[in-house]
């Protein structure tokens, strides 16, 4: 099985839990190669997440440790986010760590929340919109690598529909009403940038229609909210059948946060978003009325 490169939170957690389930029942790793016929070498490996792991030899490891029920169903469904190869690797060589790392754990969730500080997630954009905003880099990108990074953008957009037998993502995003004013202003004078604002704020009321997504306007007149730590985002693990992982971020880096309390603590805090956010319905009327306002 091919090395990888940096391993995901998820790819940690799964070879984090079979470390673990070893050491439990006091087994050397060399013990585990020679009844499993492997080297030690791959025992290491799965271990530190440097290999992933195929379904037999985790029947096997499994079967070894004796592992409860409850625990191995969990490790089977996590075992596939791990194991999963995609779209992205095509990329892989041309991405940061951890860009690729966000795009495996992006495929390999069923939820995403999202609060939106500044600008609309990737999920929304249109294609337009996705441009300007990579147009707005210091150093102005080629048209070669403009044309790359909206491609990732579509296709990080294909998790809302349905694909390979699977159901879409489940979507919930709270926008702060500052995202609905801004404009991406690219050229000075440029004519066509109220239109792409426009033409922007119309794909989400367009996406807020699929039953999978769900969008609140966080508006001026609830004041200052208690959650003002900027954009965030949460991805939903089918393994886990729960939040698992809070992402950030920023220019240059995106950020991973992992621990049960940091992950709640992130929950938390979209739920109170989404408390004091307009309902969906209120929400839209409130976009629909920011588009006509612009069109005039």
């Amino acid at each position: 099985m091919p090395a990888r490169g940096t391993p995901t939170v998820r790819e940690r957690r799964l070879a984090e839990e079979l470390r673990l389930l070893r050491e439990a029942r006091e087994l050397p790793g060399q013990t585990v190669a020679e009844k499993l016929d492997w080297s030690p070498s791959k025992v290491s490996r799965i271990e530190h997440a440097l290999v992933g792991i195929g379904v037999e030899d985790l029947e096997r490891l499994l079967t070894l440790y004796g592992v409860p029920d409850r625990r191995a169903s969990y490790l089977r469904r996590l075992a596939p986010l791990v194991r999963q190869k995609g779209w992205w690797d095509a990329y892989t060589g041309s991405l940061n760590p951890e860009y690729t790392n966000l795009l495996k754990l992006e495929a390999g969730s069923d939820t995403l929340w999202s609060y939106c500080a500044m600008v609309p997630h990737a999920m929304l954009l249109t294609p337009e919109y996705a441009r300007r905003i990579i147009e707005l880099a210091p150093q102005r990108p080629s048209e070669i690598e403009i044309g790359r990074r909206l491609d990732i953008v579509e296709r990080r957009q294909q998790a809302l529909l349905p694909h390979e037998g699977l159901p879409p993502m489940t979507m919930s995003v709270v926008i702060d009403e500052s995202v609905l004013h801004r404009r991406v202003v690219t050229r000075p004078d440029s004519a066509d940038d109220l239109a792409v604002t426009v033409e922007q704020l119309r794909r989400v009321v367009e996406l807020a229609a699929e039953p999978n997504v769900t969008i609140r306007v966080l508006p001026f007149a609830v004041g200052l909210p208690p959650v003002s730590a900027g954009s965030f985002s949460i991805l939903g693990s089918p393994a886990s059948e729960d939040a698992d992982v809070v992402y950030l971020e920023n220019k240059s880096r995106i950020f991973f946060l992992e621990s049960e309390f940091e992950v709640h603590s992130y929950v938390q805090d979209f739920e109170l978003l989404s408390e004091w956010a307009l309902s969906p319905a209120e929400s839209i009327d409130f976009i629909n009325e920011k588009v006509a306002t612009l069109s005039r």
